[in-house]
């Protein structure tokens, strides 16, 4: 079996690079994000046409440039134009945060046993960076920024997965409840959360880095839900809304909950990935990068059969 290198969707990419010498496999989705600038002194109807960008070229414009935008939860909040220069600093700090959020911390490995016969000894052999760390595929987000007109090109090679409208407040922390189609300029902010239920502690989230990850949905979906949705929809309407972000600490945490911290939950879009990379379809585990890095476990048998002189 031949693992395959690169897949494309609509939904997100994906591209599989086989261990070297020293270098572990690796497993890539590639997000294709076209973010707009939102100006909110301007009404725009958007079917069928290009999402208009305007930006300021001044201060002066900008305190011309006004206007009420309602956020997640439909509150009216007061935003303003963006710069030019806030706008390309925004674009590139969006892409630092998003990928530092998410990469570096979840590692699949291979399955084993019954599962196992799925991959032949040179499939494994390509899990293998060094013969004396265990055969593992290092997970990672790319995010691709596309101009604004990426979202209507007929071109499938240039076709935005996700598309993201970016307001700037015009009061800085005035409370902004974002979602994965619209944003805001603090989006891109380490912020920490507080939840009476569990006090003294606090989790850490950038919320440009949680709204993405609702873009990382199968073709199933039209969005990859929060860590807790599953047990949040058992509950009376009134308290599904905090629910899904984790009724019990350690899912309050993840990064599809409240916090920063890479879950088997965040881990499904690699897994139902790979699956398609290596058709190898059971048994892949999902592991933490720190829980591997000090695991005490032996090497897999398997892989110590295929290391020995």
């Amino acid at each position: 079996m031949t693992f395959r290198h690169t897949i494309i969707q609509s939904n997100y990419d994906s591209v599989f690079e086989p261990a070297g010498a020293g270098r572990p496999a690796k497993l890539t989705i590639r997000l294709k994000v076209a973010l707009y600038p939102v100006d909110p002194s301007i009404k725009v109807t958007h079917a069928g046409a290009q999402h208009p960008a305007y930006l300021a070229d001044s201060m002066a414009e900008v305190l011309h440039r006004h206007g009420l935008i309602p956020d997640a939860d439909g509150r009216l909040v007061k935003c303003r134009r963006w710069l030019v220069p806030e706008w390309n600093r925004f674009k590139i700090e969006f892409k630092r945060v998003v990928e530092r959020s998410w990469n570096n911390q979840m590692f699949l490995l291979p399955p084993e046993g019954k599962d196992g016969d799925a991959l032949s000894d040179a499939d494994y052999r390509q899990l293998i960076g060094n013969p004396r760390i265990a055969a593992h595929v290092e997970c990672a987000l790319d995010i691709e920024l596309m101009p604004a007109t990426a979202a209507l090109t007929r071109r499938r090679f240039d076709l935005a997965h996700a598309q993201i409208e970016v307001v700037h407040l015009a009061e800085p922390g005035h409370p902004f409840r974002q979602e994965m189609h619209l944003i805001s300029n603090e989006s891109t902010q380490f912020k920490a959360h507080y939840n009476a239920k569990w006090p003294g502690v606090s989790t850490y989230q950038v919320a440009a880095a949680h709204e993405v990850g609702h873009w990382l949905h199968s073709l199933a979906q039209t969005y990859f839900e929060h860590i807790d949705e599953e047990y949040a929809n058992t509950l009376p309407p009134a308290q599904q809304d905090d629910a899904q972000y984790g009724h019990v600490l350690g899912k309050r945490v993840a990064q599809m909950g409240a916090g920063n911290l890479a879950t088997q939950h965040e881990a499904k879009p690699w897994l139902e990935r790979f699956a398609r990379h290596t058709h190898a379809l059971f048994g892949w585990t999902m592991v933490h990068r720190i829980n591997f890095n000090n695991s005490l476990a032996p090497l897999p048998a398997r892989q110590q059969r295929l290391v020995r002189p």
